[in-house]
């Protein structure tokens, strides 16, 4: 019996086991190099991607259509370029190195969405997108603000240059205005004095648009001048320090510098 425990054939198995278990530990030294080379391979994609999020916010020199939108990036931001795109209204300029953009709503629009592409060379290392919207305040001011884009006024007749101005001077003052006027449109006009704004030429003055859109008065004479395109029920205030702005009852504006005096050649 001893004999056969000892026989070739018992040697022979000894040896597959042994090499059996070998190739096993061979195997799995393999899938972990393997497993370390994708764990670093990873490693690099992670090291080059960025995160990105975006938020919108009124610019300060824009229309209500308009919202700027930023990137906030977080990672490698060397050499990273920006692509910008919008659902239905449009991003100026599109493809920015900086990470900001001006998306503007399409005309009638309330709701879009802002996306962005972020690439460093030829690859996509990040993506993001938001939704942004208009309430209903927001859009009815912007409809006024685009109807009063179509209006204009000037001044054509510009009285003269006196700082001091005062209630014994009087001087002619006319202009034109342009735009879908309607019934009941008027004009009101401002001259500055020591640095005051009084309504011209009396209190609660306005002056009606003639059908030729021209319109006529007199004024006391001051530094500046300033008249305005109004809708009816605007009731001028008849001393001011900061002149309206357009907006709501007013359509249009102008103001002007008198007329300097040319002294002797």
């Amino acid at each position: 019996m001893n004999d056969i425990f000892n026989s070739t054939v018992i040697r022979r198995i000894s040896k597959r086991m042994i090499a059996c278990s070998c190739l096993s530990h061979w195997r799995r030294a393999v899938a972990g190099v393997s497993v370390a080379v994708w764990l670093a391979g990873s490693g690099c994609a992670d090291r080059d991607t960025v995160h990105v999020r975006l938020h919108a916010r009124p610019p300060s020199t824009q229309g209500l259509l308009h919202l700027e939108v930023i990137a906030q990036v977080a990672g490698n931001q060397n050499g990273l370029r920006y692509k910008w795109f919008a659902a239905a209204g449009g991003c100026n300029p599109q493809e920015t190195d900086k990470p900001a953009t001006l998306f503007k709503f399409a005309d009638g629009g309330m709701r879009d969405r802002v996306s962005v592409e972020v690439w460093r060379d030829s690859r996509i290392v990040g993506r993001s997108e938001l939704e942004v919207k208009l309430d209903e305040l927001q859009a009815q001011l912007a409809t006024v603000e685009q109807l009063t884009k179509d209006f204009q006024i000037e001044i054509t007749t510009i009285p003269p240059y006196e700082p001091q101005g005062g209630a014994d001077t009087r001087a002619a003052i006319a202009g034109k205005v342009g735009g879908a006027l309607a019934q009941g449109h008027s004009v009101v006009l401002y001259a500055r004095a020591s640095e005051v704004w009084y309504v011209q030429p009396i209190a609660y003055a306005s002056h009606p648009v003639r059908p030729d859109n021209t319109w006529t008065s007199w004024t006391h004479t001051g530094s500046s001048y300033a008249a305005f395109l109004v809708r009816p029920g605007f009731e001028p205030v008849p001393r001011l320090d900061v002149l309206p702005k357009v907006g709501g009852y007013v359509l249009a504006r102008t103001v002007v510098e008198g007329t300097r005096q040319q002294g002797p050649p």
